[in-house]
């Protein structure tokens, strides 16, 4: 499987998660707001996944973005000692690959998840339940996409449990 490969169906993967929730947003009757609410907060969040970690609107070719995406890994790479390790064991044909099953991935949780983490953290003790609902939905969203993300990975053999040892 080639690195543009790779990027299709982690965009698929995301594509589709975006539209199951469009879907059950679509469902919940507008009366229904702190449902909605909470539906909309998941939805955004796909989304953010896919804009944020695949660059899935850019209207670039993908090839284009993975070359954007490269960069951002070089950036953040330094973050992830066991997966950077592992990069460097890789030749130059095999890293494209690397690159595409884990940066959406890894630039999220270098970017964005440990900061939500330490506000959720922060809400929690201030008792925000507001903050700690929202929050909740949120990271609960962007968990789910890593585990899509990391089923695929697993399911085609394509560096599955990199983050294991990161956490």
């Amino acid at each position: 499987m080639t690195d543009l490969e790779i990027d299709a169906a982690l965009v698929a993967i995301t594509r589709q998660k975006c539209e199951e929730c469009k879907a059950r947003l679509d469902a919940i009757p507008k009366t229904n707001a702190t449902e909605r609410k909470a539906v909309q907060l998941e939805y955004g969040m796909y989304t953010f996944c896919g804009n944020a970690g695949l660059l899935f609107n850019t209207g670039w070719e993908r090839t284009k973005v993975l070359h954007v995406r490269q960069t951002l890994w070089n950036n953040e790479l330094h973050n992830f000692p066991h997966i950077q390790t592992r990069y460097q064991t890789l030749d130059d044909e095999e890293k494209p690959r690397f690159h595409a099953a884990l940066q959406g991935e890894l630039y999220l949780r270098q970017s964005w998840l440990g900061e939500q983490e330490a506000a959720l953290a922060m809400a929690e003790e201030a008792g925000d339940t507001r903050q700690v609902f929202e929050l909740n939905i949120k990271l609960g969203a962007v968990r789910a996409m890593f585990t899509a993300w990391e089923a695929w990975r697993r399911e085609n053999h394509i560096y599955a449990d990199m983050f294991e040892k990161e956490e």
